[in-house]
């Protein structure tokens, strides 16, 4: 096994290929300490301990869920500026698409000389409502299926 992470510019982590069996084992513990509401500990070569508070153990969940599907995960930290193309990529969509929406005020955005700047905290609002609303349109559907005679039961 590789001694670390590989870490790639702009807070990019990548799992080397033969740490995945490692990772999966990490991530089914940290699972049982999040179902079982077990207090975790991180110890050092030392053997010194310290407490993990419980949302520092549910981001290491996420964190090595990911790099164990072999997933490059970004650590970006709130009060960060987006580009709209690192706007349009954390949404999933083209980056015409999201100057349209900021051009409608749908997402809020400022300019810096010519170029556009998004908040991501913005952007995940925006990402919200928009995950909000398919579900609110998706329950609606299931519901009329219901109500159709030989529908969806």
């Amino acid at each position: 096994m590789t001694t670390a992470t590989t870490q790639l510019p702009d807070n990019l982590l990548h799992a080397a290929s033969d740490e995945r069996d490692a990772l999966d084992l990490l991530h089914r513990k940290i699972e049982d300490l999040l179902g079982g509401r077990r207090a975790a500990r991180l110890v050092g070569s030392d053997g010194e301990a310290v407490e993990l508070p419980p949302s520092a153990l549910q981001a290491l969940e996420i964190v090595v869920q990911g790099m164990a599907r072999g997933q490059t995960m970004r650590l970006v930290s709130h009060g960060k500026e987006l580009t709209t193309q690192e706007a349009a990529d954390l949404l999933h969509v083209s980056r015409p698409h999201l100057v349209k929406l900021l051009d409608e005020a749908t997402i809020p955005h400022y300019k810096v000389g010519t170029h556009r700047r998004v908040r991501i905290e913005d952007v995940l609002d925006y990402r919200e409502r928009r995950a909000s609303t398919r579900r609110e349109k998706l329950d609606e559907l299931t519901g009329l299926s219901e109500e159709l005679e030989g529908g969806y039961r």
